[in-house]
């Protein structure tokens, strides 16, 4: 009965530390956007061309003509360093279909540099089981704050979600 007794016991204490552990690594939605996001203006405030491509999806980058030039274009519009930024929606999708698995995050940020405050918008893909090529950036917005012709709303580019990289661009129409 003893014997018993410690075997249950010794068996609890090591599920309990399995369970224990395993909640440690959880990523909430919001750490994932918050860590893409960092990654993403340590590429740019670097002015990294490859660690800014690398976070977009391959097969957006292989739709894109002139997909370099952009890269460029928007080293040459963001300006400033040590950029904060601050989070105005987070929205997480996910699709199912057939086994296959599809998450994406639709995000919008204000960031804020020595230089200038940039908004952006991006839908970014965090997985696809059935095509690893479509995981990273899809959709790219970025706007100066003081351009934005709807600043007390989350800033969602012109409203297509066009694949690739797109400065400058806004919504056309009326918001309300």
């Amino acid at each position: 009965m003893k014997n018993t007794l410690v075997k249950i016991i010794a068996i609890t204490s090591i599920i309990i530390g399995v369970l224990m552990l395993s909640a440690c690594s959880y990523e909430t939605d919001n750490d994932i956007a918050n860590k893409n996001i960092s990654k993403l203006i340590v590429a740019i405030e670097n002015e990294d061309h490859v660690g800014i491509k690398s976070l977009f999806a391959p097969n957006i980058i292989a739709e894109i003509d002139d997909f370099d030039q952009n890269i460029n274009d928007l080293l040459s519009y963001y300006i400033g360093k040590n950029g904060s930024y601050g989070s105005h929606g987070l929205g997480t999708e996910y699709d199912r279909d057939s086994g296959i698995e599809k998450r994406w995050h639709n995000m919008s940020y204000d960031i804020t540099t020595t230089e200038d405050v940039f908004r952006i918008a991006i839908i970014w893909y965090i997985q696809d089981t059935e095509d690893v090529g479509n995981v990273g950036i899809w959709s790219f917005y970025i706007i100066r704050f003081e351009d934005d012709p709807y600043p007390n709303y989350d800033y969602g580019g012109d409203g297509l979600w066009s694949p690739g990289l797109h400065i400058g661009k806004t919504y056309i129409g009326e918001l309300d």
